[in-house]
């Protein structure tokens, strides 16, 4: 063999011993075993208390175990959210333990775990020892900074991730109002706008006594005080209404808590404006109630009927909810198909000589008069919006939308083919938006008589 084919097969072989050397020998600093832990395990049943503070010490709350239920108990006195409560000390036992990332106090404000930056948890035990004492930063990959209060390691921890803490101080407490089953509701009682009704739900013939309840969106109700002075002959109580109220009380979740509130501010002074009670009963005797006050954006304002404790809910879940009686009646503003259709008129604003257009049926498709070159689909789509056209609810007596009708944004005027003997043409006066919702007036309704309606359906 050649010298040179010789050195390079001795230089082979050395440098695989070499390799193998360093993939069994541990690198400088490492230990053999198990890891070592920034502290002692901790058992989630062992926690009974919880100090967690924001970033720079802001929003600070504590949380206390009082028997299987956890409290908010600084800086008020509130059942806390269980599950968050739970989420919480469940992470402190799972939690796993790295490498150290750093020992260098200079390096604290990078990785988010100096006092101003870091999220501070304190675990306590029953008797007050303290099970846990960390400062919770970044997370880089699939670790988060954590540094043991006294100590200068910064670890890295797996499984655990700081967004189970880092919680404004409200979000620790309870946001659950009734937590009831909506299925076993019996009677559904609402008051507003002078008016008061109760519904008792009506059960299958086939039911007995003991018979599980059917699903609450498939009830019947009938009215055992009050009336429903909408409720035109021949029409069937809007049973959905109460399906829904049954629906919403029963599951009602706060969004906020206004501590500083007070009532005569956001419509829950006694006998305000607007206002509205609802209540449910159920299978069981126990009932759940709110009452219902102002609107402020997204969130309607709501106190239960038997705490002065005022909090908020989003718009959306308390529609299903905020009922007067008048709503369990005939909604309907127009239910045409356009080929039922000769004409729509469409005044915009309040010059009716100039701000009108006029859509009319023609031989093929539609046209509109004063517009030689109109989009046959804008066209088409104005006619065929008028196929079921129904509000929300109706419009409580005293809001300001309802001044908006004596000089609508806009005034339609639909009519029927066949002239006269198809019956008069229908005037829909077209009011002021309240966020998703616009008021509309039926031009043979009833003084006040306005429903809410849709915005999308409206433009």
């Amino acid at each position: 063999m050649e010298k040179k084919n010789l050195y390079a097969l001795l230089a082979l072989v050395a440098l695989a011993g070499l390799a193998y050397y360093a993939m069994r020998t541990p690198e400088k600093g490492d230990r053999i075993g198990d890891k070592p832990r920034a502290l002692a395990e901790i058992k989630a049943a062992n926690i009974t208390s919880l100090e967690i503070s924001q970033p720079g010490g802001g929003d600070k709350v504590t949380l206390t175990k009082k028997g299987e239920k956890w409290q908010v108990t600084a800086p008020y006195d509130k059942p806390a959210d269980q599950q968050a409560a739970k989420s919480a000390v469940e992470a402190l036992e799972k939690i796993k333990w790295g490498d150290v990332t750093t020992q260098q106090k200079e390096r604290y404000g990078e990785l988010e775990v100096s006092d101003d930056k870091a999220v501070h948890v304190v675990a306590k035990d029953g008797a007050g020892a303290t099970l846990a004492d960390l400062y919770l930063g970044k997370t880089a990959g699939s670790a988060t900074m954590v540094r043991v209060a006294g100590k200068d390691e910064v670890w890295q921890a797996t499984d655990f991730y700081t967004s189970s803490f880092k919680r404004d101080g409200k979000s620790w407490r309870e946001h659950v109002i009734y937590d009831f089953k909506a299925d076993e509701a019996t009677k559904v009682s609402l008051s507003g706008a002078g008016g008061k009704l109760v519904l008792e739900r009506v059960q299958p013939a086939a039911d007995g006594k003991d018979a599980k309840p059917s699903s609450i969106m498939e009830a019947k109700w009938k009215i055992v005080e009050g009336t429903v002075a909408t409720l035109k002959p021949g029409v069937e109580l809007d049973h959905m209404v109460a399906n829904r109220i049954a629906q919403g009380v029963s599951t009602l979740r706060a969004g906020d808590f206004l501590d500083a509130a007070k009532p005569e501010e956001v419509g829950l002074a006694p006998g305000a404006a607007g206002q509205i009670e609802v209540s449910v009963t159920y299978k069981d005797g126990k009932s759940a109630g709110v009452r219902v006050g102002s609107v402020k954006g997204e969130d309607y304002h709501v106190q239960t009927l038997d705490s002065p404790q005022i909090f908020t809910v989003k718009k959306w879940s308390m529609e299903q909810v905020a009922h007067l009686p008048a709503d369990f009646g005939d909604k309907s503003l127009v239910s045409l198909k356009a080929d039922q259709i000769d004409s729509v008129t469409i005044v915009s604003g309040p010059n009716a000589a100039t701000d009108v257009l006029v859509v009319r049926a023609a031989d093929k498709g539609w046209k509109a008069d004063k517009v030689a070159d109109a989009d046959d689909a804008k066209l088409k789509s104005i006619a065929e919006a008028f196929d079921g056209v129904n509000g929300n609810n109706f419009v409580a007596a005293g809001a300001a939308e309802l001044a908006s009708l004596v000089k609508p944004r806009a005034t339609v005027t639909i009519a029927r083919k066949g002239g006269p003997k198809a019956g008069a043409p229908v005037v829909l006066k077209i009011g002021e938006a309240r966020g998703d919702d616009v008021v509309v007036q039926k031009g043979d309704a009833a003084v006040g008589e306005a429903v809410w309606v849709k915005k999308y359906q409206v433009d």
